[in-house]
């Protein structure tokens, strides 16, 4: 493995679905808090997961490496060779989670071939986005982004129906977008297996890279878990990202259906005026 500031994590995208579910609760807290591997002593992480030392220690192992020092040691290079990484504690404002979680997201973008994944969603013959519970309004959203770009885009589950007639419709032309995060539906589970055989991006938080092999591609939105209730502010920074290069990919045909969507608007009186 080369290294780079991102290799710890990526050794953890890697290993996930394998992981217990022990190691995976210290998968999500350094994830989504990874200066806490330079700051935080074994003890430390443990205590902040609620597992033992001995689990933290397991963790590590099963990522490949000796103990939690020979992390350290290869950050501790990493930063040494100018790579941005706090080594003291920070505050924890909901404010800097947000901007960590995004700032993650982005390095996770720059790790895999963005330009391919922009391009499949710009050029498939038809987009399937899915999504449940709280989940379900950011498929919505990016829906109503990605229609603003091109045609062909659709949204799971319509109220009040099921979807096995749906996904009967798919084929390899297609692109199937599942947003999956936190509390996911029990169907989840055997939905993304029926998937298994089509094109599908999966985007979610820490807990769904179990699905990992399971998917063409997958995109994690890190999570924090201390505070009450979940900010969505990176997985929109995702959507958003996405939609503005697929804009850009599309360039004057994304334009002229622009154009066409907000002719549509003013010709059915859809929208305030503007003032």
């Amino acid at each position: 493995m080369t290294k780079s500031a991102c290799a710890f994590n990526q050794r953890i995208v890697e290993h996930y679905p394998q992981l217990s579910a022990k190691a995976r609760v210290v998968a999500d807290y350094l994830q989504h808090h990874p200066d806490k591997v330079l700051i935080q002593s074994t003890a430390e992480i443990a205590s902040a997961c609620q597992v033992s030392k001995a689990s933290v220690s397991r963790f590590f192992r099963q990522l490949g490496y000796q103990d939690h020092q020979q992390v350290c040691d290869e950050l501790r290079q990493e930063r040494e060779w100018g790579q941005p990484l706090l080594t003291s504690e920070a505050s924890d404002t909901s404010e800097h989670s947000d901007l960590a979680a995004i700032s993650q997201v982005f390095k996770q973008l720059e790790q895999i071939d963005c330009e391919a994944l922009v391009k499949q969603i710009s050029q498939a013959k038809r987009i399937t986005i899915i999504g449940y519970r709280n989940s379900y309004p950011l498929a919505l959203h990016f829906r109503q982004q990605l229609m603003q770009c091109r045609k062909q885009v659709y949204l799971l589950p319509v109220p009040g129906q099921s979807i096995g007639e749906e996904l009967a419709q798919l084929d390899d032309k297609d692109l199937v977008i599942v947003i999956g995060i936190r509390r996911r539906p029990k169907l989840f589970t055997a939905l993304i297996e029926q998937l298994q055989n089509l094109n599908c991006l999966l985007i979610t938080d820490q807990s769904g890279q179990c699905y990992r092999t399971q998917v063409s591609q997958l995109l994690v939105c890190p999570m924090s878990n201390h505070s009450a209730l979940d900010s969505y502010a990176a997985p929109m920074s995702l959507l958003a990202h996405l939609s503005n290069k697929v804009y850009d990919y599309l360039a004057h045909s994304a334009q002229t259906h622009s154009n066409q969507v907000s002719n549509n608007y003013q010709l059915l009186d859809e929208l305030e005026a503007h003032h």
